[in-house]
């Protein structure tokens, strides 16, 4: 697994600005719209807002339209940016922009000469400093009081002539001016100039309510300067309501109506333009950790999760949450979940928090339901349902805010009147067993990684997993001991311990293994698989999933040594098939495997790239395992095997059903090992909590079942208190759970 640091790192939420980074189309927008900017500022003081939600590009198009004025070769035209949300409360915002247009004048005045041009560069200093002595006064808000209480504008007879005209009129006032008075001098002034202002002022919609009102209140203290133009960014629903509770107004948006005269929408993206650039960016991140593109059925479904639950998506800074998140999961857990379903619980949790929480706690309880650690009452079982009716209200199949659209990805759910028939419905071994196979979102052993990262209490530490690979490769023995202590070992979530090591025996790390390691956990394996198959009884199926994985592991170290050493190999697999202690496993699970995979039974074969044995070597451990079974129900050891069904269905397929059907007419004489046959063959079956139904289906293969039920009679009827009783009655359940009305 590699990783790039250009696409594993996480999207920034800073703004675009260069042309390569533009996907909306920002750049023609501010090529357009900076041309009408710049003629504002010919106006009287027009105040011009673009408005659009959080993330829908305000800043990006700020940026541009900084590219795009200096561009239009008008030199007398300057940009002024003021940004309110990372000065905060330590700067006035009015001394700010006074003092920025007085730098620009100063700037701008021709230089210093003799005679005329000299007295011009010299007034031009004496209106910025009341400028900037304006700004001081005005800026009230945010300036501690004593400071402004010592500001005054310099009398006219300091500024001399300076002022021209406006120096005669403040002579004549006696006593220091007014703001107004100073301020109807400085629009004088400004009106004779030749330069221009244009002020961008953007995140307005970050500010608290009393910062948002002293932007206001710059703006319209300030406004009114000729050949000054305003440009504020900001969402307008965010802003009116701060100023509501700002200025403790009643309609917020009234009160901006007479701030802004003229309004600039950010317009939405087209139709699944950001669909299609979420797609893109979430198949770069697959294919940098994959090493390459997802398979047709998966590309698919990566396209359908994103069209469907994208739809939702309305900004591009919603594209960065939801390719962080994904990012954030995916680099460091790839092997743990199924890609498309990423993406659709990453959308979800962005677009839709609400239904995310539901999603979270819906999984964790059919969780425990299926691992049969608790069930759901009635009550509980009808609120979740209703809360989902909320959340989905729609009843149309094709609707993404409708219970059907959920149920292709979320099992047992349905669209019903009553709430209590939404939720937990009855999901089949076989499609359970799809969800869990491909690591889906409704998986319920794989479910917790779409919502948290696992934290070291649930990972075995390398030391103490290096350790095992040590023994592997020079004490097999040992390592069987140690694999059998993991099988009770508490671990405080999620599987065992022996779960979690069988999950880390993925091929690269096989590949790396010498042979002596190969050899030495395939034998392992093939003599713990039947201890761990006891230990699952209690659970049936919610850790079948470890019989599987160990199939895996098995096959794919046969392979690995195959490539390293081929006599070693055969050498192996004789004490696997011939002498490993599993015998329950290996014929009931890995074994029978391989004939699906070989399309010996079943209708899936394989591609002869995924099986773990040769034809050849295949044909040759099925005798083998055909005499060992033989053998074994001679010396009457097969009936003490810990899951007679699997082993029954994996004899039946590698040596056809005559033989065991006959050895199963041996069991029935005894009442004990006829029940116990009984309670093996039973399935299961989920909704609100686990059941387990025995199908007259899966018996008759091996018992007439007309003889079952009459002998289960006479045995309740001679054994009315005993334990027997105990197990009929169980029984009887699971017969009933396996009617079709059930």
């Amino acid at each position: 697994m590699t990783t790039s640091p250009l696409t594993l790192t996480a999207e920034s939420d800073r703004a675009v600005d260069t042309a390569s980074a533009d996907e909306f189309g920002f750049a023609d927008i501010a090529r357009k719209l900076a041309p009408s900017l710049a003629d504002a500022a010919e106006s009287d003081g027009m105040v011009i807002g673009i408005e659009g939600p959080w993330g829908s590009g305000k800043t990006s198009l700020l940026n541009f339209l900084c590219l795009e004025l200096p561009k239009l070769k008008r030199s007398n035209v300057h940009v002024i940016t003021l940004a309110p949300w990372l000065t905060g409360d330590t700067v006035s915002l009015v001394e700010s922009l006074t003092s920025a247009i007085a730098d620009i004048l100063e700037a701008t005045a021709p230089p210093q000469k003799e005679g005329f041009l000299a007295r011009s560069k010299k007034k031009t200093g004496e209106y910025g400093e009341i400028l900037r002595k304006y700004g001081s006064r005005t800026g009230r808000v945010l300036a501690p009081i004593a400071k402004v209480a010592g500001v005054f504008y310099p009398p006219a007879s300091v500024i001399g002539e300076g002022l021209g005209v406006g120096a005669e009129y403040l002579e004549g006032l006696k006593r220091n001016p007014t703001d107004a008075e100073v301020k109807r001098l400085i629009s004088q002034k400004l009106a004779a100039q030749s330069q221009r202002f244009l002020v961008l002022i953007d995140d307005l919609d970050r500010l608290e309510p009393h910062q948002a009102v002293e932007v206001i209140r710059m703006v319209r203290s300030v406004a009114d300067f000729p050949k000054v133009a305003y440009v504020m960014c900001y969402d307008r629903t965010v802003l009116a309501h701060a100023l509501e509770r700002g200025l403790q107004v009643k309609d917020g948006d009234l009160y901006l109506q007479k701030v802004v005269q003229l309004t600039f929408n950010i317009p939405l993206p087209e139709p699944f333009d950001l669909r299609l650039s979420l797609r893109e960016k979430a198949l770069a991140v697959y294919q940098e950790v994959n090493g390459t593109v997802p398979g047709k059925d998966e590309a698919e479904d990566l396209k359908s999760a994103i069209d469907r639950e994208g739809s939702g998506l309305r900004t591009p800074r919603e594209i960065k949450l939801v390719l962080n998140a994904i990012k954030f999961a995916y680099r460091n857990m790839a092997d743990d979940l199924y890609f498309p379903d990423l993406c659709r619980i990453s959308l979800i949790k962005i677009l839709n928090p609400p239904l995310y929480r539901w999603l979270e706690n819906y999984l964790s309880l059919r969780s425990v339901i299926f691992t049969g650690d608790a069930h759901v009452d009635e009550d509980e079982t009808k609120e979740i349902g209703t809360d989902l009716g909320v959340l989905m209200p729609s009843d149309s199949v094709g609707s993404t805010r409708s219970i059907w659209n959920l149920s292709t990805y979320i099992p047992g759910l349905q669209q019903d009147e009553d709430p209590q028939e939404r939720v937990f419905q009855k999901v089949s071994e076989h499609e359970t067993a799809e969800f869990i196979e491909r690591k889906r979102l409704g998986s319920p052993l794989h479910y917790r990684y779409y919502f948290a990262m696992s934290g070291p209490r649930t990972v075995l530490a390398d030391d103490k997993f290096n350790e095992l690979l040590k023994l592997a490769g020079t004490d097999q023995a040992a390592l069987a001991e140690k694999l059998r202590y993991y099988l009770d070992a508490p671990r405080p979530l999620g599987q065992s311990w022996f779960d979690h090591i069988l999950g880390r025996m993925r091929p690269p790390l096989l590949n790396g293994l010498n042979t002596a390691q190969l050899s030495g956990l395939a034998l392992s394996i093939a003599q713990v698989m039947d201890d761990f198959l006891a230990k699952d009884l209690e659970i049936p199926f919610g850790r079948r999933s470890a019989a599987d994985i160990a199939v895996n592991v098995l096959g794919n170290s046969i392979k690995a040594l195959r490539q390293k050493d081929q006599s070693k190999a055969t050498e192996v697999l004789d004490q696997v098939f011939g002498e490993g202690h599993a015998l329950n496993w290996l014929v009931g699970t890995f074994f029978r495997s391989e004939l699906f995979d070989h399309g010996v039974v079943g209708d899936r074969p394989q591609p002869e790239n995924s099986w773990h044995l040769t034809g050849a070597e295949l044909e040759k451990y099925r005798g083998v395992l055909r005499t060992r079974l033989s053998q074994s129900a001679e010396a009457h050891t097969l009936d003490q095997l810990p899951d007679l069904s699997r082993l029954l269905y994996g004899w039946r397929d590698l040596a056809g059903i005559e033989i065991p059907r006959a050895w199963v007419q041996t069991l029935v004489p005894n009442d004990d090992t006829f029940l116990k046959l009984l309670l093996d063959m039973r399935g299961w079956t989920m909704s609100d909590k686990i059941y387990r139904p025995l199908r007259k289906g899966s018996v008759e293969p091996f018992l007439d079942w007309d003889n079952v039920e009459a002998r289960l009679n006479q045995i309740k009827a001679d054994n009315p208190t005993s334990t027997k009783a105990e197990k009929i009655a169980e029984i009887e359940t699971a017969i009933r759970f396996g009617d079709d009305d059930f």
